[in-house]
């Protein structure tokens, strides 16, 4: 059987390039200083492919089109530190869209750089399900409420606290009871048109990703940061939202009218669309507590 990465001999320089990147050492030098590829222990992160100067390795069955010249697409002076560092500075969470909705090329482009996010062991585990139709993201609301409703209802019953207690619940019942006032006051949002969950934005990606697998939260955590970096690079706003991901462990029609399969779990939930305002400045954040070794 021919090997998923292919060596051709006639351009390889030797160099070992691939030897030294390669983080599972799958790649040796034969006697005539040609590379020599072992799929044993293969993680197909496809280093070898990226670094090899000579073009003299490409997989079996993915198109050298699928692996283009960086220098073809990014400019020259794309490294700027200065203007990265002030850039990501610059985002903030908002909380207050435009009635606009995203154009289908840019919602494409933000789904396309996640599977660049790195991942745990190189799994690629991570699952989107991306909710951009206004009919849906209100029947979500409707059903959050009617989540909010019952969860109300369980954490002010004297029998439900009892009996929360007595499984190890307790410290649980009693965080829910110090947030109440949070979750009436979406509530009573909902009812009065006020949106607190998803402040209006025209597009809701759900991370989700096999509850066994590999550093799971992890991997969408990250992948929903590429994904907010990104919308942020498009004038686009962002805002990183928990309450989804708390009501859908509550009640399951969420996760069914979201698609999430059987074996998954939501891990973070991001809301996207155009800012209805502008920030002008920057603000202070304390001072990270690094201990320098």
């Amino acid at each position: 059987m021919v090997e998923k990465i292919i060596i051709n001999r006639d351009i390889c320089s030797g160099c070992e390039s691939c030897i030294e990147i390669c983080p599972r050492d799958c790649f040796h030098l034969d006697p005539k200083n040609i590379s020599v590829f072992t799929s044993t222990r293969c993680r197909d992160c496809y280093h070898c492919i990226a670094i090899c100067p000579d073009a003299a390795i490409s997989h079996r069955d993915i198109p050298a089109e699928d692996f283009p010249l960086i220098a073809d697409s990014l400019h020259p002076d794309y490294k700027d530190p200065d203007q990265s560092y002030h850039f990501l500075k610059s985002i903030r969470s908002t909380r207050k869209f435009l009635d606009k909705p995203i154009e289908k090329e840019i919602l494409e482009k933000l789904v396309d750089v996640t599977r660049y996010a790195p991942t745990g062991h190189h799994s690629q585990n991570v699952e989107m399900t991306l909710v951009s139709d206004s009919k849906t993201i209100q029947e979500l609301k409707d059903v959050c409420a009617e989540t909010i409703v019952s969860f109300l209802k369980k954490i002010d019953n004297p029998f439900f606290r009892f009996f929360a207690l007595l499984v190890g619940k307790g410290k649980t019942i009693k965080k829910a009871q110090k947030t109440r006032h949070r979750f009436v006051r979406m509530y009573n949002g909902f009812q009065e048109g006020t949106d607190y969950l998803f402040h209006g934005a025209p597009a809701v990606f759900v991370f989700h990703s096999k509850k066994d697998g590999t550093t799971p939260e992890d991997n969408c955590n990250i992948a929903a940061t590429y994904l907010s970096v990104l919308a942020n690079s498009y004038d686009l706003g962002t805002c990183f939202v928990g309450y989804l991901t708390y009501y859908a462990k509550y009640n399951p029609k969420i996760r069914d009218m979201l698609r999430i399969p059987k074996n998954n779990q939501i891990y973070q939930v991001l809301i996207v669309g155009y800012p209805a305002h502008e920030f002008r400045r920057f603000v202070s954040r304390a001072q990270p507590k690094i201990y320098w070794i």
